[in-house]
């Protein structure tokens, strides 16, 4: 006790001081990394969903057809949309020659009848593969492109050979 009636501190409690000071000083350093740390990875965060954000409207613009820099269809929107046409107009012409089968002779309406179902059961195909054209991703769209074309042009020779039998008979 001697040196508290002096005012001095003791060596031992110097030291204590001393440590409580360092530890204070680690531990204010700690907070302020941390704090740091903290506001870093929050912005980093945003930042992230901001990009995010971004790139699924780019996406979302790309796969409504519409470029980013005005109201422009891609090549594989408008692609699918004549398609779409060509396939629709098919099946009208369908309907039409089955419509004049049911009005011709038994033997041409027996005909042409069977022709009719394999027609409608290509079409059948080539929706499918239209439909998988629609879902397909950029690296599969040419694969699926070229499979609707075999299906159309096999659906319209098929369409083209079921109308020369009706017209020749």
């Amino acid at each position: 006790m001697r040196g508290l009636e002096t005012g001095k501190a003791s060596p031992e409690k110097r030291r204590d001081n001393k440590t409580e000071r360092h530890r204070s000083k680690y531990l204010s350093v700690v907070f302020w990394i941390s704090f740091f740390a903290v506001l870093f990875l929050y912005g980093l965060a945003k930042n992230v969903r901001g990009e995010v954000k971004e790139r699924d409207s780019d996406i979302r613009a790309a796969s409504d057809g519409v470029a980013l820099t005005g109201e422009v269809f891609s090549e594989e929107k408008e692609y699918e949309k004549k398609t779409r046409e060509k396939f629709d107009e098919l099946g009208k012409n369908i309907n039409e020659l089955e419509a004049k089968a049911m009005q011709s002779g038994t033997k041409t309406k027996a005909h042409v009848t069977n022709e009719i179902d394999k027609l409608r059961a290509k079409r059948a195909v080539l929706q499918i593969n239209m439909e998988k054209l629609a879902a397909s991703q950029k690296g599969n769209w040419e694969t699926a492109k070229q499979k609707v074309d075999a299906a159309m042009d096999e659906l319209e020779k098929a369409y083209h050979k079921a109308r020369s039998h009706f017209e020749s008979e």
